[in-house]
Protein backbone atom coordinates (compact mmCIF):
# COMPACT_ATOMS: atom_id res chain seq x y z
CA UNK A 1 0.00 0.00 0.00
CA UNK A 2 2.54 2.26 0.79
CA UNK A 3 4.48 1.63 -2.54
CA UNK A 4 0.95 2.01 -4.59
CA UNK A 5 0.63 5.36 -2.21
CA UNK A 6 3.93 6.77 -3.77
CA UNK A 7 3.29 6.08 -7.06
CA UNK A 8 0.57 7.72 -7.44
CA UNK A 9 1.52 11.05 -5.92
CA UNK A 10 5.03 11.03 -7.97
CA UNK A 11 2.87 10.31 -11.25
CA UNK A 12 0.00 13.00 -9.60
CA UNK A 13 3.11 15.74 -9.17
CA UNK A 14 4.69 15.27 -12.45
CA UNK A 15 2.70 14.07 -14.79
CA UNK A 16 0.96 17.49 -15.06
CA UNK A 17 3.28 20.23 -16.95
CA UNK A 18 4.94 22.35 -14.57
CA UNK A 19 4.31 25.70 -14.99
CA UNK A 20 6.94 28.76 -13.88
CA UNK A 21 6.08 31.63 -11.82
CA UNK A 22 6.16 35.01 -13.60
CA UNK A 23 8.55 37.22 -11.69
CA UNK A 24 7.77 40.60 -12.87
CA UNK A 25 4.12 40.78 -12.88
CA UNK A 26 2.70 43.44 -12.20
CA UNK A 27 1.97 45.13 -9.04
CA UNK A 28 0.49 48.44 -9.02
CA UNK A 29 0.75 48.52 -4.84
CA UNK A 30 4.52 48.18 -5.13
CA UNK A 31 5.18 50.85 -8.10
CA UNK A 32 3.52 53.21 -6.01
CA UNK A 33 5.82 52.52 -3.27
CA UNK A 34 8.80 53.05 -5.05
CA UNK A 35 7.73 56.40 -6.14
CA UNK A 36 7.05 57.32 -3.25
CA UNK A 37 10.55 56.22 -1.99
CA UNK A 38 12.08 58.09 -5.19
CA UNK A 39 10.15 61.13 -5.90
CA UNK A 40 8.71 61.98 -2.63
CA UNK A 41 5.46 62.17 -1.29
CA UNK A 42 3.25 64.85 -3.26
CA UNK A 43 2.84 66.70 0.00
CA UNK A 44 6.13 67.25 0.14
CA UNK A 45 5.93 69.48 -2.72
CA UNK A 46 3.21 71.82 -0.99
CA UNK A 47 5.82 72.05 2.28
CA UNK A 48 8.73 72.99 0.33
CA UNK A 49 6.73 76.01 -1.33
CA UNK A 50 6.02 77.22 2.16
CA UNK A 51 9.71 76.69 3.22
CA UNK A 52 10.27 78.88 0.46
CA UNK A 53 8.12 81.58 1.20
CA UNK A 54 9.67 81.63 4.55
CA UNK A 55 13.41 82.19 3.00
CA UNK A 56 11.76 84.95 0.95
CA UNK A 57 10.80 86.83 3.76
CA UNK A 58 14.00 86.38 5.16
CA UNK A 59 15.93 87.98 2.36
CA UNK A 60 13.46 90.76 1.87
CA UNK A 61 13.74 91.90 5.55
CA UNK A 62 16.23 95.19 5.15
CA UNK A 63 19.66 95.26 5.59
CA UNK A 64 21.14 96.50 8.81
CA UNK A 65 23.34 98.76 8.14
CA UNK A 66 23.97 100.38 11.51
CA UNK A 67 24.42 96.67 13.19
CA UNK A 68 21.91 97.35 16.01
CA UNK A 69 21.25 93.72 16.11
CA UNK A 70 23.25 91.43 17.79
CA UNK A 71 25.68 89.24 15.87
CA UNK A 72 26.28 85.66 16.50
CA UNK A 73 29.15 84.25 17.66
CA UNK A 74 32.32 83.57 15.60
CA UNK A 75 32.37 80.25 15.84
CA UNK A 76 28.74 80.08 14.81
CA UNK A 77 29.40 81.84 11.71
CA UNK A 78 31.10 80.87 8.53
CA UNK A 79 33.34 83.21 6.74
CA UNK A 80 31.69 84.20 3.21
CA UNK A 81 34.56 85.47 1.96
CA UNK A 82 37.75 84.18 1.50
CA UNK A 83 41.30 86.37 2.34
CA UNK A 84 42.98 85.90 -0.51
CA UNK A 85 44.09 83.28 -3.41
CA UNK A 86 45.77 80.56 -1.32
CA UNK A 87 42.84 80.39 0.87
CA UNK A 88 40.65 79.57 -2.27
CA UNK A 89 42.99 77.19 -3.44
CA UNK A 90 43.12 75.46 0.15
CA UNK A 91 39.19 75.05 0.40
CA UNK A 92 38.63 71.58 0.59
CA UNK A 93 35.81 70.13 -1.78
CA UNK A 94 32.92 68.10 -0.74
CA UNK A 95 32.99 64.85 -1.19
CA UNK A 96 29.81 63.27 -3.96
CA UNK A 97 29.04 60.64 -1.95
CA UNK A 98 28.37 60.32 1.90
CA UNK A 99 27.37 57.27 4.13
CA UNK A 100 25.80 58.35 7.12
CA UNK A 101 26.30 55.19 8.74
CA UNK A 102 30.26 55.96 8.81
CA UNK A 103 29.93 58.89 11.32
CA UNK A 104 28.35 56.49 13.80
CA UNK A 105 30.72 53.85 13.71
CA UNK A 106 33.63 55.25 16.02
CA UNK A 107 36.58 53.85 16.91
CA UNK A 108 35.36 52.18 20.33
CA UNK A 109 32.43 50.39 18.50
CA UNK A 110 34.77 49.33 15.71
CA UNK A 111 37.13 47.29 18.23
CA UNK A 112 34.29 46.04 20.47
CA UNK A 113 33.15 44.65 16.87
CA UNK A 114 36.10 43.55 15.71
CA UNK A 115 36.98 42.00 19.12
CA UNK A 116 40.66 43.57 18.96
CA UNK A 117 41.83 46.39 21.04
CA UNK A 118 44.75 48.70 19.52
CA UNK A 119 48.46 48.80 21.22
CA UNK A 120 48.36 52.45 21.50
CA UNK A 121 45.65 55.14 21.49
CA UNK A 122 44.55 56.68 18.72
CA UNK A 123 43.64 60.40 17.89
CA UNK A 124 41.09 59.78 15.57
CA UNK A 125 37.28 59.70 17.23
CA UNK A 126 35.58 57.75 13.90
CA UNK A 127 36.48 54.66 12.64
CA UNK A 128 36.69 55.60 8.98
CA UNK A 129 39.17 58.75 9.95
CA UNK A 130 41.40 55.95 11.51
CA UNK A 131 41.38 53.77 8.18
CA UNK A 132 41.85 57.07 5.73
CA UNK A 133 44.91 58.19 8.20
CA UNK A 134 46.24 54.89 7.64
CA UNK A 135 46.03 54.18 3.79
CA UNK A 136 47.70 57.14 3.45
CA UNK A 137 50.30 56.10 5.36
CA UNK A 138 51.58 53.26 3.73
CA UNK A 139 50.30 53.97 0.68
CA UNK A 140 49.56 57.17 -0.10
CA UNK A 141 47.22 59.63 -1.61
CA UNK A 142 46.04 57.95 -4.97
CA UNK A 143 46.52 60.12 -8.26
CA UNK A 144 42.63 60.03 -8.80
CA UNK A 145 42.19 60.92 -5.19
CA UNK A 146 43.64 64.70 -5.75
CA UNK A 147 41.51 67.62 -6.25
CA UNK A 148 44.34 70.02 -8.01
CA UNK A 149 46.61 68.52 -10.71
CA UNK A 150 50.25 68.89 -10.06
CA UNK A 151 52.62 70.34 -13.08
CA UNK A 152 55.29 68.29 -12.58
CA UNK A 153 58.08 67.68 -15.62
CA UNK A 154 56.52 65.10 -17.56
CA UNK A 155 59.21 61.87 -18.23
CA UNK A 156 59.54 61.35 -22.09
CA UNK A 157 57.16 58.11 -21.74
CA UNK A 158 54.38 59.86 -21.05
CA UNK A 159 54.51 61.01 -25.00
CA UNK A 160 55.50 64.55 -24.79
CA UNK A 161 56.24 64.44 -28.45
CA UNK A 162 52.69 64.40 -29.88
CA UNK A 163 53.72 65.21 -33.53
CA UNK A 164 56.59 65.88 -35.46
CA UNK A 165 55.24 69.05 -36.28
CA UNK A 166 52.83 69.70 -33.37
CA UNK A 167 54.67 70.42 -30.16
CA UNK A 168 53.16 71.51 -26.71
CA UNK A 169 53.71 74.83 -24.75
CA UNK A 170 56.27 74.64 -22.20
CA UNK A 171 55.85 75.38 -18.16
CA UNK A 172 57.62 78.29 -16.92
CA UNK A 173 59.30 77.37 -13.51
CA UNK A 174 62.81 77.95 -11.47
CA UNK A 175 65.16 74.83 -12.26
CA UNK A 176 66.61 73.43 -9.22
CA UNK A 177 70.36 73.88 -8.56
CA UNK A 178 72.83 71.03 -7.03
CA UNK A 179 71.28 68.48 -8.67
CA UNK A 180 69.87 68.10 -12.13
CA UNK A 181 67.31 65.78 -13.29
CA UNK A 182 68.58 63.86 -16.31
CA UNK A 183 68.17 60.79 -18.04
CA UNK A 184 70.61 58.63 -20.97
CA UNK A 185 67.85 58.00 -23.69
CA UNK A 186 69.08 55.79 -26.62
CA UNK A 187 71.27 58.19 -29.15
CA UNK A 188 69.93 59.85 -31.89
CA UNK A 189 71.94 57.52 -34.06
CA UNK A 190 71.62 54.32 -32.87
CA UNK A 191 70.14 53.20 -35.75
CA UNK A 192 72.61 54.40 -38.58
CA UNK A 193 75.79 54.81 -37.04
CA UNK A 194 77.57 55.65 -40.21
CA UNK A 195 78.14 59.45 -39.77
CA UNK A 196 81.44 59.17 -39.35
CA UNK A 197 84.02 57.81 -36.34
CA UNK A 198 84.06 61.69 -34.92
CA UNK A 199 79.74 63.66 -35.24
CA UNK A 200 81.25 67.02 -35.82
CA UNK A 201 77.56 68.13 -35.84
CA UNK A 202 74.01 67.79 -33.89
CA UNK A 203 71.28 70.56 -34.82
CA UNK A 204 67.46 70.59 -33.60
CA UNK A 205 64.85 71.64 -35.98
CA UNK A 206 63.35 74.74 -34.65
CA UNK A 207 59.48 73.95 -35.37
CA UNK A 208 59.67 69.71 -35.34
CA UNK A 209 60.62 67.02 -33.53
CA UNK A 210 63.22 66.65 -35.96
CA UNK A 211 67.50 66.49 -35.29
CA UNK A 212 70.29 66.20 -38.19
CA UNK A 213 73.65 64.50 -37.10
CA UNK A 214 76.53 64.74 -39.73
CA UNK A 215 80.23 63.88 -39.21
CA UNK A 216 83.35 63.03 -41.15
CA UNK A 217 82.59 60.50 -43.38
CA UNK A 218 80.47 63.19 -45.01
CA UNK A 219 77.16 61.82 -44.62
CA UNK A 220 74.14 63.96 -42.93
CA UNK A 221 70.70 61.95 -41.54
CA UNK A 222 67.36 63.49 -40.61
CA UNK A 223 65.92 61.34 -37.11
CA UNK A 224 63.05 61.86 -35.79
CA UNK A 225 63.04 62.70 -32.32
CA UNK A 226 61.02 61.15 -29.51
CA UNK A 227 63.50 59.01 -26.99
CA UNK A 228 62.26 55.68 -27.89
CA UNK A 229 63.22 54.52 -31.00
CA UNK A 230 64.61 58.00 -32.63
CA UNK A 231 63.80 56.74 -36.01
CA UNK A 232 65.48 57.64 -39.00
CA UNK A 233 64.22 59.79 -41.69
CA UNK A 234 66.72 60.32 -44.56
CA UNK A 235 70.41 60.42 -44.95
CA UNK A 236 72.27 61.79 -47.72
CA UNK A 237 75.93 61.49 -48.55
CA UNK A 238 78.28 64.18 -49.70
CA UNK A 239 81.21 62.26 -51.52
CA UNK A 240 84.74 63.58 -49.91
CA UNK A 241 83.42 66.33 -48.27
CA UNK A 242 84.16 65.74 -44.39
CA UNK A 243 81.52 67.84 -42.86
CA UNK A 244 82.98 70.31 -40.31
CA UNK A 245 79.97 72.10 -38.97
CA UNK A 246 76.15 71.25 -40.55
CA UNK A 247 72.84 73.69 -39.03
CA UNK A 248 69.32 74.43 -40.13
CA UNK A 249 68.64 77.64 -41.94
CA UNK A 250 65.60 79.42 -42.81
CA UNK A 251 63.18 78.60 -40.21
CA UNK A 252 64.48 74.88 -40.80
CA UNK A 253 63.84 74.54 -44.24
CA UNK A 254 67.28 74.51 -45.45
CA UNK A 255 70.57 72.90 -44.24
CA UNK A 256 73.99 74.24 -44.43
CA UNK A 257 77.46 72.00 -44.25
CA UNK A 258 80.46 73.09 -44.07
CA UNK A 259 83.88 72.05 -44.35
CA UNK A 260 87.50 72.55 -43.33
CA UNK A 261 89.22 70.80 -46.30
CA UNK A 262 87.39 72.76 -49.34
CA UNK A 263 86.49 76.21 -50.83
CA UNK A 264 82.67 75.79 -50.77
CA UNK A 265 80.21 74.99 -49.33
CA UNK A 266 76.59 72.53 -49.33
CA UNK A 267 73.21 73.52 -48.77
CA UNK A 268 70.15 70.88 -48.63
CA UNK A 269 66.43 71.99 -49.58
CA UNK A 270 64.21 69.96 -46.98
CA UNK A 271 61.29 71.22 -49.23
CA UNK A 272 62.75 69.84 -52.45
CA UNK A 273 65.18 67.69 -51.45
CA UNK A 274 67.71 68.81 -53.73
CA UNK A 275 71.39 70.15 -52.65
CA UNK A 276 73.29 72.80 -54.20
CA UNK A 277 76.74 73.17 -54.10
CA UNK A 278 78.19 76.66 -53.92
CA UNK A 279 82.04 77.86 -53.80
CA UNK A 280 83.06 80.50 -51.54
CA UNK A 281 84.37 83.66 -52.50
CA UNK A 282 87.95 84.09 -53.34
CA UNK A 283 90.39 83.47 -50.48
CA UNK A 284 88.37 81.85 -48.76
CA UNK A 285 89.60 78.28 -48.20
CA UNK A 286 87.50 76.73 -46.07
CA UNK A 287 84.16 76.90 -43.75
CA UNK A 288 85.55 74.94 -40.31
CA UNK A 289 83.89 77.76 -38.10
CA UNK A 290 81.20 79.94 -38.97
CA UNK A 291 78.19 81.35 -37.63
CA UNK A 292 74.94 82.37 -38.98
CA UNK A 293 73.16 85.53 -37.77
CA UNK A 294 69.55 85.25 -35.36
CA UNK A 295 68.01 86.67 -38.60
CA UNK A 296 69.92 84.88 -41.38
CA UNK A 297 71.15 87.20 -43.60
CA UNK A 298 74.86 86.86 -42.48
CA UNK A 299 77.40 84.06 -42.06
CA UNK A 300 81.02 84.84 -40.39
CA UNK A 301 83.42 83.07 -40.74
CA UNK A 302 87.04 82.71 -39.08
CA UNK A 303 89.89 83.36 -41.59
CA UNK A 304 93.32 81.98 -41.13
CA UNK A 305 95.73 85.27 -40.02
CA UNK A 306 92.71 86.94 -38.32
CA UNK A 307 90.57 88.16 -41.10
CA UNK A 308 86.71 87.80 -40.38
CA UNK A 309 84.95 87.30 -43.64
CA UNK A 310 80.90 88.43 -43.82
CA UNK A 311 78.97 86.60 -46.59
CA UNK A 312 75.20 87.09 -47.25
CA UNK A 313 73.12 84.02 -46.84
CA UNK A 314 70.99 83.62 -49.75
CA UNK A 315 73.73 84.63 -52.57
CA UNK A 316 77.36 83.52 -50.92
CA UNK A 317 78.79 86.73 -51.48
CA UNK A 318 81.62 88.65 -49.51
CA UNK A 319 80.00 91.78 -47.98
CA UNK A 320 82.39 93.12 -45.66
CA UNK A 321 85.84 91.64 -43.91
CA UNK A 322 87.13 92.32 -40.42
CA UNK A 323 90.62 92.12 -39.42
CA UNK A 324 92.13 91.36 -35.97
CA UNK A 325 95.28 91.18 -34.35
CA UNK A 326 95.50 87.87 -33.24
CA UNK A 327 94.07 84.73 -35.24
CA UNK A 328 90.32 84.11 -35.44
CA UNK A 329 89.36 80.83 -33.40
CA UNK A 330 85.62 81.56 -32.54
CA UNK A 331 83.19 84.02 -33.17
CA UNK A 332 79.51 84.44 -32.42
CA UNK A 333 76.40 86.97 -32.80
CA UNK A 334 74.91 88.43 -30.02
CA UNK A 335 70.72 88.29 -29.85
CA UNK A 336 69.44 91.08 -31.15
CA UNK A 337 71.81 90.93 -34.49
CA UNK A 338 73.69 94.57 -33.73
CA UNK A 339 77.23 92.80 -32.54
CA UNK A 340 79.41 90.27 -33.48
CA UNK A 341 81.94 88.57 -30.99
CA UNK A 342 85.27 87.69 -32.30
CA UNK A 343 87.96 85.67 -30.40
CA UNK A 344 90.84 83.90 -30.63
CA UNK A 345 93.73 85.53 -28.44
CA UNK A 346 93.48 86.78 -24.83
CA UNK A 347 90.98 89.81 -26.16
CA UNK A 348 87.37 89.91 -27.11
CA UNK A 349 86.54 91.74 -30.06
CA UNK A 350 83.39 93.52 -30.31
CA UNK A 351 82.08 94.81 -34.19
CA UNK A 352 78.56 97.09 -34.76
CA UNK A 353 77.72 95.50 -37.84
CA UNK A 354 76.00 98.45 -38.84
CA UNK A 355 78.60 100.23 -39.21
CA UNK A 356 81.18 97.21 -39.34
CA UNK A 357 83.76 98.62 -37.01
CA UNK A 358 85.34 97.42 -33.49
CA UNK A 359 83.49 99.34 -30.57
CA UNK A 360 85.02 97.70 -28.17
CA UNK A 361 88.48 95.26 -27.12
CA UNK A 362 87.94 93.88 -23.78
CA UNK A 363 90.22 91.59 -21.63
CA UNK A 364 89.45 88.12 -21.12
CA UNK A 365 90.35 87.88 -17.50
CA UNK A 366 93.30 84.70 -17.21
CA UNK A 367 93.22 83.62 -20.97
CA UNK A 368 95.99 83.40 -22.95
CA UNK A 369 94.44 81.19 -25.83
CA UNK A 370 90.70 81.73 -26.18
CA UNK A 371 88.83 77.83 -27.58
CA UNK A 372 85.10 78.31 -27.16
CA UNK A 373 82.39 80.98 -26.75
CA UNK A 374 79.17 81.20 -25.74
CA UNK A 375 76.29 83.91 -25.71
CA UNK A 376 73.48 82.98 -23.63
CA UNK A 377 70.13 83.32 -25.96
CA UNK A 378 68.43 86.01 -22.99
CA UNK A 379 71.70 88.06 -24.07
CA UNK A 380 72.70 89.06 -20.90
CA UNK A 381 76.25 86.44 -20.41
CA UNK A 382 78.74 85.95 -22.33
CA UNK A 383 81.41 82.50 -21.86
CA UNK A 384 84.49 81.96 -23.03
CA UNK A 385 86.90 78.82 -22.88
CA UNK A 386 90.02 78.94 -22.40
CA UNK A 387 92.84 76.53 -23.77
CA UNK A 388 93.77 75.80 -20.03
CA UNK A 389 90.74 74.98 -18.58
CA UNK A 390 89.07 77.70 -17.47
CA UNK A 391 85.16 79.20 -18.18
CA UNK A 392 84.87 82.53 -17.83
CA UNK A 393 81.04 84.05 -17.63
CA UNK A 394 80.57 87.84 -17.92
CA UNK A 395 77.77 90.29 -18.15
CA UNK A 396 77.16 90.91 -21.33
CA UNK A 397 77.34 95.05 -20.72
CA UNK A 398 80.58 94.96 -18.95
CA UNK A 399 82.13 93.14 -22.12
CA UNK A 400 80.16 95.99 -24.42
CA UNK A 401 81.11 99.04 -22.25
CA UNK A 402 84.28 97.90 -20.86
CA UNK A 403 88.33 97.02 -21.32
CA UNK A 404 89.02 94.96 -18.61
CA UNK A 405 85.59 92.94 -16.93
CA UNK A 406 85.17 91.29 -14.25
CA UNK A 407 83.93 87.87 -14.78
CA UNK A 408 80.98 87.25 -12.83
CA UNK A 409 81.56 83.48 -12.23
CA UNK A 410 85.10 81.49 -12.80
CA UNK A 411 84.67 77.76 -13.29
CA UNK A 412 87.50 75.80 -12.81
CA UNK A 413 86.21 72.23 -12.80
CA UNK A 414 87.70 71.54 -16.25
CA UNK A 415 91.77 70.62 -16.59
CA UNK A 416 91.77 70.18 -20.71
CA UNK A 417 91.05 72.96 -23.62
CA UNK A 418 87.26 73.91 -23.07
CA UNK A 419 86.72 73.00 -26.93
CA UNK A 420 83.01 73.50 -26.65
CA UNK A 421 80.05 75.83 -24.59
CA UNK A 422 76.47 76.50 -25.23
CA UNK A 423 74.03 77.54 -23.49
CA UNK A 424 70.27 76.28 -23.15
CA UNK A 425 67.58 77.96 -24.77
CA UNK A 426 66.19 79.49 -21.30
CA UNK A 427 69.67 80.68 -20.18
CA UNK A 428 69.37 78.82 -16.68
CA UNK A 429 72.23 75.99 -18.05
CA UNK A 430 75.73 76.46 -19.20
CA UNK A 431 77.14 73.42 -20.92
CA UNK A 432 81.08 72.97 -21.31
CA UNK A 433 83.17 70.06 -22.54
CA UNK A 434 86.79 69.39 -23.31
CA UNK A 435 87.46 66.68 -26.25
CA UNK A 436 90.65 66.39 -24.77
CA UNK A 437 89.29 64.35 -22.03
CA UNK A 438 87.23 61.74 -21.61
CA UNK A 439 83.88 62.25 -19.71
CA UNK A 440 85.36 65.88 -19.47
CA UNK A 441 81.56 67.77 -19.41
CA UNK A 442 79.85 70.27 -17.32
CA UNK A 443 76.63 71.67 -16.17
CA UNK A 444 76.86 75.37 -14.63
CA UNK A 445 73.44 76.52 -13.14
CA UNK A 446 73.36 80.06 -14.00
CA UNK A 447 71.12 81.72 -11.84
CA UNK A 448 72.91 80.20 -8.23
CA UNK A 449 76.29 79.71 -10.26
CA UNK A 450 76.92 76.22 -9.10
CA UNK A 451 78.27 73.25 -10.83
CA UNK A 452 75.70 70.42 -11.24
CA UNK A 453 76.88 68.01 -9.18
CA UNK A 454 75.12 64.57 -10.15
CA UNK A 455 76.31 64.53 -14.03
CA UNK A 456 77.82 62.92 -14.99
CA UNK A 457 78.89 60.10 -12.75
CA UNK A 458 81.83 57.52 -12.48
CA UNK A 459 79.19 55.54 -14.57
CA UNK A 460 78.19 58.10 -17.04
CA UNK A 461 80.38 57.13 -20.65
CA UNK A 462 80.43 60.74 -22.46
CA UNK A 463 84.01 59.68 -24.16
CA UNK A 464 85.44 62.34 -25.97
CA UNK A 465 82.92 65.47 -25.90
CA UNK A 466 82.99 66.89 -29.60
CA UNK A 467 80.28 69.35 -29.74
CA UNK A 468 76.62 69.93 -27.45
CA UNK A 469 73.20 71.44 -28.60
CA UNK A 470 70.12 71.89 -26.91
CA UNK A 471 66.64 71.00 -28.39
CA UNK A 472 64.89 74.54 -28.34
CA UNK A 473 62.64 73.68 -25.72
CA UNK A 474 65.56 72.13 -23.64
CA UNK A 475 63.93 68.86 -23.26
CA UNK A 476 66.32 66.97 -25.09
CA UNK A 477 70.55 67.50 -25.25
CA UNK A 478 73.15 65.95 -27.13
CA UNK A 479 76.70 65.00 -26.78
CA UNK A 480 78.33 64.11 -29.71
CA UNK A 481 81.64 61.70 -29.26
CA UNK A 482 84.33 61.02 -31.55
CA UNK A 483 82.92 56.97 -31.80
CA UNK A 484 80.45 57.75 -33.51
CA UNK A 485 77.23 58.32 -31.32
CA UNK A 486 75.19 61.42 -30.97
CA UNK A 487 74.44 60.67 -27.16
CA UNK A 488 70.76 62.05 -26.27
CA UNK A 489 69.57 62.84 -23.04
CA UNK A 490 66.23 64.07 -21.36
CA UNK A 491 65.96 66.93 -19.37
CA UNK A 492 62.88 66.18 -17.10
CA UNK A 493 62.57 69.56 -15.48
CA UNK A 494 61.21 70.99 -18.93
CA UNK A 495 58.62 69.77 -20.73
CA UNK A 496 58.56 70.34 -24.19
CA UNK A 497 60.60 69.55 -26.86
Amino acid sequence: MAALGFHSVYNKRFSVPLRKKRKNEYDADEEARLEKIVFGDPSDVINNLLDDQSMTKVINEPIDIKNEKERESDEDQEPLVLNNEEDANREEKKAVWIDDDDYNYTMDIAQREQKCKLPFKRTEKLYTTYLENRYKLFVGTPKWAEFEKKDEANDFDNDILKHSCHLETSSVKNLPKNIIDIKALKALNKSTHTEGPIITSVDFHPSSTVALVAGTSGILSLFQVDGHTNGKLHSMQFKKYPISKAIFMKNGTEILLGSQYYPYCHTYDLMSGKSYKLPLPHGITNMKHYEVSPDGSLIALCGRLGEIYLLHNSTKELISTLKMNSKCRTLIFSPDNRTLITHGGSEMYVWDLNTRTCINRAIDDGCISCASLAVSPSGQFIATGSAQGVVNLYDSKAVLENQSPTPLKIVMNLVTSVTSLKFNPTSEILSAASVDKHNAFKMLHIPSFTVFSNFPTFQTKIGLPQMINFSPGSGYLSIANRTGSALLYRLRHYGNY
